[in-house]
């Protein structure tokens, strides 16, 4: 039987393999927070952009995210009903609801920030301080490639 040509491996392909990256990051940070907070990434996501934009509304804290809108619904609900998110009518638009992190909200969020910095600083320890710094700036230019390739 003839060996078949190689073809493109997507599993060397840069683009792929910092998404691995960030998936299984994301998935061992979950295994630490979810089932003591009662959250799941996406819920997880939604907090974190939430604390560096508030006061924002649901609908452009999705589009920040990429999240869809049954993405959205799913994870402000859960974060409403855990009672880390606090939301209010926009008084310049009435059918608008302005979110922001609740004083628990604010402090799970801080633990699991604890948890995220510890897993990235576990991530980076085989690296010099100088790789570290190099690796971060190499991957601040692939994302402004990236972004002015989308614009």
């Amino acid at each position: 039987m003839p060996k078949q040509k190689k073809l493109f491996d997507i599993r060397e392909w840069i683009p792929y393999q910092l998404w691995r990256l960030s998936e299984e990051a994301g998935y061992v940070l979950e295994d630490n927070y979810s089932l003591k907070y009662n959250i799941t990434g996406d819920s997880w996501r939604f907090m974190a952009m939430l604390a560096c934009s508030a006061p924002i509304s649901a609908k452009i804290l999705g589009e920040h995210l990429g999240m869809d809108q049954v993405q959205v619904t799913r994870a402000l609900s859960k974060l409403i009903e855990n009672n880390y998110i606090s939301r209010r009518t926009d008084p310049k638009d009435r059918r608008k609801v302005i979110l922001n992190l609740s004083k628990r909200g604010v402090e799970v969020y801080q633990e699991i920030v604890m948890m995220a910095k510890d897993l990235e600083q576990k991530l980076m320890e085989d690296l010099s301080s100088e790789e570290q710094e190099k690796f971060r700036g190499i991957l601040n230019r692939l994302l402004v490639s990236v972004a002015t390739l989308r614009s």
